[in-house]
């Protein structure tokens, strides 16, 4: 017979530890988390790094100066620029699609979705507005196979808008259309930036960016369908 009693019979004042860990396993976890924090602050200042400089601009040298590393053991933080580029964007459209999954899930019109999805876009500039910046200036600084898993990423993010539209129109997006939605994903991440922080809080901010954003996005969808092109 088995001696063993299940989990609630044991003492919740008696912490257990696994017979298979080892104590000296258990002093390597502290050291996992010390490396997880460093390689957590060099991917920090990496990114302010890239956008203050453009990440074309920065070479290895210049990162490992601004990391205060020497440049020979940089490979002991990162795998490569390049790498360190796709993780830093590949998070930015990762955050993109979580936050229109949760808009998506919402029992709600298709306005109303569509209202959120915009404001979720232009909400989460205000913590990584440097991520923004390099989706939209160093994307093509990727080699081929990054490039299209970061295409991959925001295709499916702007398909969000795309079918947002068409409950809201009751109507297929056109070719035309699904080119000029592409374009507002092109506005929202890039328009903050040009829009200077003023004294105005930020509530009057937002309610600036998304008026501009639903202005021209009313614009580009009555000039599609001015031109001829099918309904959406």
């Amino acid at each position: 017979m088995s001696n063993d009693r299940g989990i609630d019979a044991m003492p919740a004042s008696r912490p257990v530890t696994p017979h298979c860990v080892s104590p000296k396993a258990l002093l390597a976890a502290p050291i996992e988390q010390v490396h997880h924090s460093r390689y957590l602050e060099t991917r920090h200042k990496a990114l302010e790094l890239f956008a203050r400089c453009g990440f074309s601009r920065v070479s290895m040298r210049d990162l490992a100066d601004y990391l205060g590393i020497k440049v020979g053991s940089i490979y002991n933080h990162i795998d490569s620029k390049e790498a360190l580029l796709f993780e830093l964007i590949e998070e930015l459209y990762e955050q993109l699609l979580h936050g229109a999954r949760l808009v998506n899930r919402r029992k709600s019109t298709p306005a109303v979705r569509l209202r959120g999805l915009l404001e979720a876009h232009l909400l989460l500039h205000e913590s990584m507005g440097a991520h923004f910046r390099l989706a939209e200036y160093d994307l093509h600084c990727l080699n081929s196979e990054q490039h299209a898993l970061i295409l991959d990423l925001r295709r499916r993010y702007e398909e969000y808008l795309v079918e947002t539209i068409e409950q809201l129109t009751g109507t297929p997006v056109s070719i035309t259309r699904r080119a000029t939605l592409s374009g507002i994903v092109s506005l929202l991440n890039q328009l903050p930036a040009w829009v200077a922080e003023s004294q105005a809080n930020k509530g009057a901010r937002r309610k600036l960016l998304h008026e501009m954003v639903m202005s021209t996005l009313q614009g580009a969808l009555q000039a599609t369908h001015a031109s001829g092109t099918p309904t959406a």
